[in-house]
């Protein structure tokens, strides 16, 4: 008899407890997400600037050891790197963002959240079009202003996700 009570006790349990749980949790979650082509439109815009990114500081990595290696040699003993992975990179990119723009702005209902995404938009192109320096610089220096770049990114990414909700 008293297995029998335990048992049904911790049934019992099983079956009230996760539920008063879960209730408490989705109850403490106020905040609204922006719309679903906005948030589409800012996953798919950091992603993609994520992976050029990448590819342009792999360049960068081969192009440091080609000029280590070659420093001071009149035969180059290894090919010089190329950037046209980044920079293929960077024009597909550029033109899936600029759709995932048109189908997020047409969810965006306030001036305000039209502009957000205006401006968000207008600094992660300037950060793509920056992957394409004109000059070769050292990996250290990219990273320095990339680091910089995002922080602009992040901060221009939460303005357009509380006044887009």
């Amino acid at each position: 008899m008293t297995r029998w009570l335990v048992s049904l006790v911790l049934a019992s349990m099983a079956v009230i407890g996760p539920s008063t749980y879960a209730k408490d949790k989705l109850s403490k979650v106020d905040e609204a997400a922006p719309p679903e082509a906005v948030a589409r439109f800012l996953m798919g815009t950091r992603l993609g600037y994520i992976t050029c990114s990448g590819k342009y500081r792999s360049y960068l990595e081969k192009r440091d050891l080609y000029d280590l290696v070659n420093d001071g040699q009149s035969n180059p003993r290894m090919a010089l790197p190329s950037n046209e992975e980044a920079a293929a990179c960077v024009h597909e990119t550029m033109y899936k963002g600029k759709s995932l723009h048109d189908s997020a702005a047409k969810q965006t209902g306030t001036p305000a959240a039209k502009t957000a995404l205006r401006e968000y938009m207008t600094a992660w192109e300037a950060s793509l079009a920056s992957l394409q320096a004109k000059q070769p610089e050292k990996p250290r220096e990219f990273d320095a202003r990339q680091k910089k770049q995002e922080a602009r990114l992040d901060e221009l990414q939460k303005r357009v996700e509380t006044t887009a909700k």
